[in-house]
């Protein structure tokens, strides 16, 4: 089994902000996952927020999304 590291990731998916961890191979970048031909991506330690409030929704500790439905994603640390 490969030992992948957990990357924290923001997620846009129609009306909700999904803030939580990729697990990623190292060495891997976020996009990487993306080319890959699986068609959900597992997030865990996750923290949901409406998008137009910014209120937060819900805190789950793993869901798997829909790469189809995925409009951003993001390193947090990368952005300005």
């Amino acid at each position: 089994m490969v030992k992948k590291e957990p990357k924290r990731v923001v997620v846009y998916i129609d009306n909700y902000r999904i803030e939580g961890y990729m697990y990623l191979i190292p060495g891997a970048r976020v996009v990487d996952e993306f080319n890959k031909s699986n068609q959900f991506i597992p997030l865990t330690d996750c923290v949901i927020y409406d998008n137009t409030t910014s209120l937060e929704i819900d805190r789950v500790n793993f869901m798997v999304v829909n790469k189809n439905r995925i409009t951003l994603v993001f390193p947090p640390e990368e952005a300005y």
